[in-house]
């Protein structure tokens, strides 16, 4: 489902990636682990689009080469990046906050069907739709912004 074959990133004179290969069936969980500056949030960054250095290398989805596409084609595509420390729209409601995930979207019952399913993968998601995002515990933010990717 995911290739991504001699990735380098390069920011300015700094090598952050140097020739890293993954593979992610369809199905499979990979974990990537490493210590402070080891790249990888270079690598989830480089996915997304959104890398601020050189790349170089392939990124592969479902066949397709993505490296050098825009951000939002890319989440068009189903590809989402929950970041570390949440980053909630603290004054919206959970809804709200779900709503913003499905921007791209255009097909109301895709929508209202994926919120149902990730509101039955959170159940305290649910309880909690209608309260401001910002008043949440960590782990209540967690639960959204990973539900809201």
């Amino acid at each position: 489902m995911l290739e991504i074959r001699n990735l380098q990133v390069n920011y300015g004179g700094i090598k952050a990636l140097m020739g890293v290969d993954v593979s992610v069936h369809s199905g499979g969980i990979v974990s990537l682990l490493g210590a402070n500056g080891a790249g990888k949030s270079t690598l989830l960054t480089s996915i997304m689009g959104v890398v601020f250095g050189s790349c170089t290398g392939s990124i592969r989805f479902e066949g397709e080469e993505i490296l050098r596409e825009p951000t939002e084609r890319i989440v068009a595509r189903g590809i989402a990046l929950c970041p570390e420390g949440r980053q909630l729209f603290q004054e919206l409601t959970v809804q709200e906050n779900l709503r913003m995930g499905g921007y791209l979207r255009r097909d109301a019952a895709g929508i209202k069907s994926d919120l149902e399913r990730m509101y039955d993968l959170f159940p305290r998601v649910r309880e909690r739709r209608a309260q401001l995002a910002g008043t949440l515990s960590g782990g209540e933010q967690q639960m959204v912004a990973i539900a809201r990717g």
